[in-house]
């Protein structure tokens, strides 16, 4: 088996990136981060526990604007600070 070696200026990299599709990006990133599993696991679990927080407070995550859950968040670790 013969092994090309291609030469490219990184910005041609990133630009070849971009056009892949949703999966081939996604395959990159596991190539580029190992522990990409893990991540993906914390993140889900984070917003997991953002619903219930907000559920336990009778608020809609999903209703929220982006300033709104910021600030939601902002509340919650106040509360926890103050504890």
């Amino acid at each position: 088996m013969t092994t090309i070696q291609l030469e490219l200026p990184e910005s041609q990299v990133l630009k070849l990136v971009r056009q892949l599709s949703p999966a081939g990006k996604r395959a990159v990133l596991y190539e580029l981060i190992p522990a990409l599993d893990e991540l993906d696991t914390l993140v889900d679990e984070g917003d997991k526990r953002i619903r219930a927080l907000c559920a336990e407070r009778g608020v809609e995550w999903d209703a929220l604007t982006e300033s709104q859950r910021m600030q939601f968040v902002d509340t919650l670790l106040h509360e926890n600070s103050d504890a």
